[in-house]
């Protein structure tokens, strides 16, 4: 469908480069200012007193970034028809009441891996998902991780064309980028930052059209090789929202017991992780019994995107 509206449109030439969905995207950003002055207020702090945090108070600020980038998600145009969904509320000051909602939760394991990684083998890869509020909690989440020096290079893949409504083109990430840094205070120091690390090289973007195909993830070395083969080089690659997991997955109708790794099917070019609230499709990785227990409270858990997962595979 999204083909369709995008043809559509290319065809035309005097439309060739237009997003139909971009005024929606940016309203959602806008919605969101008192959410996004409070988050880049929080990643200031944490930056500007990086010196004197000892390592678990690193690791408690960094892991709930993940988490806030995790939340961020719930705003998501393509699952809203199209209606309003800002982020109105400071997500840090709910963080730990949502925490519970968090059904597979390897955050301790993430941070094993983060500060094992070698000085010289600190290249992130982050695949995005929405724009508006979910983008500016990703690009936090990455500017604490890039001042820690959890990563040194870090690539930020976008969609080369406008796909389910609310999904990040390079067009949206650089127009928030600029927007933002003509804010005053916190927020238009914090994209200060983001435009500096587009710069000078730190933070690069990549568009491929793969992203927008048909194709599942177990796919890629075939239809797109040379793709999997960058992916391949990168510490740890991060695919944010449900779209990603549903192709990371195949869409299949696992068993929610079975493991990430099985339900890859072989896509293994690095180790990944998988931050997601769960609007539809696969859920894998649960306990025994887990996804009895939520549908117990919550019907339609798997769906209304108020369960998450920060989910990693490591294939070791």
């Amino acid at each position: 469908m999204y083909t369709r509206i995008h043809e559509a449109f290319y065809l035309c030439d005097s439309l060739r480069d237009f997003d139909p969905f971009e005024e929606q995207k940016q309203k959602s950003l806008e919605g969101s200012h008192s959410a996004v002055e409070a988050l880049t207020e929080k990643v200031l702090a944490v930056c500007n007193n990086l010196p004197s945090q000892t390592q678990d108070q690193l690791k408690q600020h960094v892991l709930k970034f993940f988490e806030v980038s995790l939340w961020g998600n719930q705003c998501d145009l393509s699952i809203s028809g199209g209606a309003d969904r800002s982020q109105e509320t400071d997500v840090l000051s709910v963080l730990e009441s949502l925490r519970s909602n968090i059904i597979v939760n390897d955050s301790s394991a993430l941070w094993q891996l983060l500060v094992s990684l070698p000085e010289d083998q600190r290249d992130i890869v982050l695949v995005l998902d929405n724009a508006g509020f979910e983008l500016v909690s990703d690009l936090c989440l990455i500017t604490v991780l890039m001042e820690a020096g959890l990563t040194t290079s870090l690539t930020i893949h976008t969609k080369t064309r406008p796909w389910f409504v609310s999904d990040t083109t390079e067009k949206d990430l650089r127009w928030t980028i600029e927007t933002l840094k003509e804010s005053p205070g916190s927020v238009g120091e914090v994209a200060g930052k983001w435009f500096h690390y587009l710069s000078d090289g730190r933070w690069k973007v990549c568009n491929n059209k793969f992203w927008t195909t048909g194709y599942d993830f177990a796919e890629m070395s075939k239809i797109d090789p040379d793709l999997y083969s960058q992916l391949s080089k990168a510490s740890l690659i991060i695919f944010k929202g449900d779209l990603n997991y549903r192709k990371l997955t195949g869409d299949l109708e696992w068993p929610t017991e079975t493991m990430l790794e099985h339900a890859l099917r072989g896509f293994s070019p690095a180790p990944l992780l998988a931050v997601r609230t769960a609007k539809g499709g696969p859920v894998v990785g649960l306990l025994p019994d887990q996804c009895h227990r939520i549908a117990s409270v919550t019907q339609d858990w798997n769906v209304n995107g108020n369960y998450g997962m920060i989910q990693l595979c490591t294939f070791s």
